[in-house]
């Protein structure tokens, strides 16, 4: 079964091109994982309220929604690239003008990902808001 690491809130903003890097750490450490040519990522994207897939965005480049590609593979960071494509069509809430216009969640992510160096595990993004 694979490892679960969790982000508690997360924005993506709207109608930008959004680079995102992230670096991968070894389970139950603060070192970074050591990316190889064979590790995988895939970025899935759901609606909060319908756990229905909004884009899946992988490492083929030929998505027009974005790609992942290896950033600084020592470091074990990788760089997640949300194309126009995908953040033009993002659902974006707000509260209410008395509560300060908060942002509200209307997505979540999940990171899976395959490595020669921490085996399977998923990264997810709970509460993933649109501004």
């Amino acid at each position: 079964m694979p490892t679960i690491k969790t982000i508690s809130n997360f924005t993506i903003n709207k109608g930008l091109v959004n680079e995102l890097i992230f670096t991968i750490k070894k389970d139950q450490t603060l070192l970074p994982i050591i990316i190889n040519p064979s590790d995988t990522f895939k970025l899935v994207l759901f609606h909060l309220d319908t756990d229905s897939i909004e884009s899946e965005i992988d490492m083929d480049n030929t998505n027009l929604d974005g790609f992942i590609e290896v950033y600084d593979a020592p470091s074990g960071r990788i760089m997640i690239t949300l194309n126009t494509h995908l953040t033009n069509r993002l659902i974006k809430e707000r509260g209410p003008k008395v509560d300060k216009y908060y942002l509200k969640p209307t997505y979540r992510i999940a990171i899976d990902c395959d490595t020669a160096d921490n085996g399977k595990f998923v990264i997810k993004l709970r509460n993933v808001s649109i501004d």
